[in-house]
């Protein structure tokens, strides 16, 4: 079941009362024009696994959902069993989301589906897996996806897992947009999921069989855009990421997370978006240069945002609320919002319902949650 995001207002926010405190003045230095990212081609391996493995749509994949979450105090809920333990473990850490609003059409059964990033913490070797939730469903369900990147030859082709952190994730149209933090972003294709079997291992194995850590599903990589250039101040650090349809063209905003103690250096960039390709804009060498950035100096973001021009982070605070900080150009300061729970990460929005979604990553705190855009406006 689909809660209404008012619900998620009322229950767990209650905005009413709640100050907005007046923070940093935000810079803009697009003019600067020295963050870019580098296109790479389409992945040549592609082929060789549609013709090696079974290719699953995602219906089908949400159709075979064998998790299910919860609704308590208007938050969705990750479960807390003796089996099934998302909600405390500390094996798994959610980061990025997204939703079939992004991706831009109704294709999937007519069901609203999050999507869901998760980084191995204790098996490093398992690397990031999606989570796709049907909300539609009443208890909400789900399955895991392994993310894997090509490996092999055309002959014998292959793949392994992911290592990054994906800190954000955006889906659109056909394409799985996936912060890789120190090197840009990677890109997977939802019209290629696979099925593999189950067994130990991540690719192919001697055998001939496909596994994938007991996974039975894997969506592999096909494209990643690499950090190009030498900025004027720093390296950008793609922690976060979002997919903004409000923009024109449509566009991908950047976030970066810094500590207090690394300086108050840290942007928030915008990289427009080709509609005809769903990729990233670009120029005759297949260098993407930001159409927007802005320094704002705030620490510890952990989602980035644009809708209708103005920009929202979400900012974790430790065990504390954390914040979500607005800010439109032409401002005099950014405003802050201490309305979630604490441990808020990757941000993504429902034009539909006008609502900002996030999830939260502590063990045992650990819900997504909904809050209306126009409750961050005063």
């Amino acid at each position: 079941m689909r809660v209404k995001p008012q619900l998620f207002y009322l229950a767990c926010l209650a905005l009413k009362g709640t100050q907005a405190e007046v923070r940093t003045v935000w810079k803009d230095i697009t003019s600067n024009k020295d963050i870019q990212l580098e296109q790479g081609g389409a992945s040549s391996l592609i082929k060789p696994l549609d013709d090696a493995l079974p290719n699953v749509s995602v219906d089908q994949v949400v159709a075979d959902a064998n998790h299910e979450m919860t609704i308590t105090g208007g938050k969705y809920k990750w479960p807390a069993t003796k089996d099934d333990n998302e909600f405390d473990s500390e094996s798994w850490y959610p980061q990025g989301i997204s939703s079939s609003v992004d991706a831009g059409d109704a294709k999937y059964n007519k069901n609203h589906l999050f999507l869901v990033s998760w980084y191995a913490k204790k098996d490093k070797e398992k690397g990031v897996r999606i989570t796709f939730i049907n909300t539609n469903v009443s208890p909400p369900k789900y399955r895991q996806v392994l993310l894997v990147e090509p490996t092999g030859t055309n002959s014998k082709p292959s793949f392994k897992t992911v290592g990054v952190h994906a800190g954000g994730i955006a889906w659109y149209g056909n394409l799985l947009f996936v912060a890789d933090t120190d090197q840009g972003v990677r890109l997977f294709d939802i019209e290629h999921i696979y099925k593999v079997k189950d067994g130990d291992g991540a690719g192919r194995q001697s055998n001939g069989d496909y596994h994938a850590y007991g996974y039975k599903y894997v969506l592999p990589q096909v494209r990643r855009y690499k950090t190009h250039g030498d900025p004027r101040d720093h390296d950008y650090t793609y922690s976060c990421l979002a997919l903004d349809r409000t923009s024109n063209p449509p566009s991908i905003v950047f976030g970066e997370y810094y500590h207090a103690a690394d300086g108050d250096a840290s942007r928030v960039a915008r990289f427009d978006l080709d509609p005809s390709t769903h990729l990233l804009k670009v120029d005759k060498n297949n260098i993407a240069t930001a159409s927007k950035v802005l320094l704002h100096g705030e620490h510890r973001v952990q989602g980035a945002i644009a809708v209708n021009g103005r920009y929202f982070l979400s900012q974790s605070n430790g065990p504390d609320k954390s914040h979500i900080i607005g800010f439109t150009p032409g401002d005099k300061s950014s405003k802050h919002y201490p309305v979630l729970p604490p441990g808020s990460e990757d941000l993504t929005y429902d034009k539909a319902a006008d609502t900002l979604w996030t999830l939260t990553e502590h063990p045992g705190e650990r819900y997504i949650i909904g809050t209306p855009i126009s409750e961050l406006s005063s």
